[in-house]
């Protein structure tokens, strides 16, 4: 074994810049977090090649003099704190003193900056300086990192394409303009703007300009608090993608991610239409936030994290009193974005009247971004078939089948690990009256229904539904089903989990005649194929069928 040797500090330089620095998104961050700091009203973000090539940060801020110049440029030098005791109440994004040196020693780094007064220009090299010197600037900073990792190609090997380096990127700084909408924001790539957002005067106004969403796009926002913590949501529920890209938390004006926070937002507002559009702002008093737990301060730890789940939950509630009353209103009305009849049936009042209030706002079109690459369009026919495509032919997929498959495996795995994760909270409870001997049956195998994702209360002979497996989308049916297969001799060689699972599965599937969005469409056809066997519904039946294109050959006697 070698003897020990303090390390160079070229090496030290590059082992701290991997902890800071993961990919161009990262770099995006933390500059646009110093120019944040330095009091700027317009940031501009310019990429090349996904931000591989080159990334700009352009700001009007404070800027700096030539001695801080040459400081900042040194690890852990910093304006934001002087003592430990600044840790328990920070202001400011930044504060480690490790960003600007970090991205110096893997980039060809130029900052050009001026207080005022005076203007420099610094350049480095893989963290070498390799010159200082007066260069015309009004007041403000720009820096240039080119050439991302070009000392480590190793570590350049393992950067994405570039949409999806892109696509990293703009979704941090547009959670930057949601914290901020005070201050001006601009993104181009390759030299074409991806989107300029002036100030706003509130969130959802930023939100709706930066998803480009027509003036009458309903959202509805909610504040909640407990404790001295608070919490505001604004909840965009007809903007929904297949994945939590475009939900943004914040805690005390800082982006991060908190799997807390998500959890309980993915379990109330997301489902099998996927992710809404979502911002949800929690404040935090200083002392009760710990930021310093991770080296790009990605994500922070809570002193009291029942305080910020009873606030967010708080809001949640508000967000569900003031959904239903804008359903309530729109009824009323007539108004034409939604819906009190389908099929001829009158909607009940309740989760069924959310849920079709929600499928009328559900995007007509797949977002771009969510398209993969490769991906073949999923159309609905008849309100019972999906129609899709692969290399070989024509595959017809039983919409109800393959979503009783994937409901079967969800609540089945939810039951035998009995993690809860299987549960989806509902934001409008259903009820419905049962007879004495079928509460009884419940309650004889409440143990189970609560492992796969049930959850509900009985007051009389009225049963209140809060809380479904994910995914399901009639929770009444599926209890009712459930107490049958628990009653019928049919079933009773099965086991108590399976019965359960098939049970809850077929009533609450997606039935024949209803409607699906794109969005919808394609999270069930990803989730079918994640299953562990895809081609059969638990009952044994197929759940698709394919026509190879030699058979349509054949048939139109080609």
């Amino acid at each position: 074994m070698a003897g020990i040797r303090v390390l160079p500090d070229s090496v030290i330089n590059l082992i701290s810049a991997g902890e800071v620095v993961e990919r161009p998104a990262s770099v995006v961050k933390e500059l646009v977090e110093n120019s944040l700091d330095s009091g700027a009203s317009r940031i501009a973000v310019e990429l090349e090649q996904g931000g591989r090539k080159s990334i700009v940060v352009r700001d009007d801020g404070c800027g700096m003099s030539r001695h801080d110049l040459l400081l900042a440029v040194q690890r852990h030098a910093t304006s934001k704190i002087s003592s430990g005791d600044d840790l328990n109440s920070l202001a400011s994004l930044g504060f480690r003193g490790e960003a600007l040196p970090s991205i110096a020693a893997v980039t060809h780094f130029r900052m050009l900056t001026s207080d005022g007064d005076e203007s420099w220009e610094l350049r480095m090299d893989g963290g070498v300086l390799s010159g200082v010197s007066q260069a015309p600037r009004t007041r403000g900073t720009t820096v240039t990192a080119g050439g991302l990792f070009f000392n480590q190609p190793a570590r350049r090997k393992f950067l994405r394409t570039q949409a999806t380096e892109l696509s990293r990127a703009e979704q941090f700084v547009t959670g930057c303009a949601i914290s901020r909408t005070d201050v001006e924001f601009s993104l181009t790539h390759n030299g074409s703007l991806l989107f300029l957002l002036q100030p706003a005067e509130t969130v959802a106004g930023r939100l709706m300009a930066r998803y480009a969403l027509p003036a009458d796009c309903r959202f509805v926002t909610a504040e909640g608090g407990s404790g001295g913590t608070e919490a505001s949501i604004v909840w965009f529920p007809g903007q929904r993608w297949n994945r939590k890209t475009h939900q943004y938390i914040l805690v005390n004006g800082r982006q991060v991610y908190s799997g807390l926070a998500s959890g309980i937002l993915d379990a109330a507002l997301a489902g099998p239409a996927g992710y809404p559009l979502l911002c949800c702002s929690i404040t935090v008093p200083p002392g009760e936030v710990d930021v310093n737990v991770h080296p790009a301060k990605r994500e922070v730890r809570f002193r009291e994290p029942s305080r910020v789940r009873d606030a967010v939950g708080s809001a949640l509630e508000g967000l569900s009193d003031r959904w239903r009353t804008a359903v309530s209103d729109g009824l009323a009305r007539g108004g034409a974005n939604y819906r009190g009849f389908r099929d001829g049936v009158k909607a009940e009042p309740g989760r069924e009247l959310f849920e079709r209030a929600m499928e009328v706002q559900a995007p007509s079109e797949p977002d771009s971004h969510d398209r993969r690459d490769g991906d073949f369009p999923i159309v609905q026919i008849g309100r019972s078939y999906l129609v899709t495509s692969t290399d070989k032919g024509i595959v017809l997929i039983d919409q109800h089948a393959a979503h009783e498959r994937i409901l079967y495996e969800t609540v089945l795995q939810a039951i035998r690990t009995d993690s809860g994760s299987g549960s989806q909270v509902l934001l409008l409870p259903e009820s419905v009256r049962l007879d004495a001997g079928e509460v009884e049956q419940l309650d004889s195998s409440r143990e189970v229904l609560t492992m796969s994702g049930f959850d509900y209360h009985v007051e009389g002979d009225t049963l209140v539904l809060t809380a479904v497996p994910q995914g399901t989308f009639h929770g009444i049916e599926a209890l009712r089903e459930i107490i049958r297969s628990l009653q019928s001799p049919e079933f009773r060689e099965m086991p108590v989990q399976e019965r359960v699972a098939a049970a809850a599965a077929c009533a609450g599937a997606v039935k024949f005649g209803d409607a699906l969005s794109p969005v919808e469409t394609r999270h069930l056809v990803d989730r079918l194929f994640s299953t562990s066997d895809p081609f059969h519904c638990p009952h044994g039946r197929p759940t698709l069928l394919e026509i190879t294109f030699e058979e349509l050959a054949g048939r139109f006697g080609r």
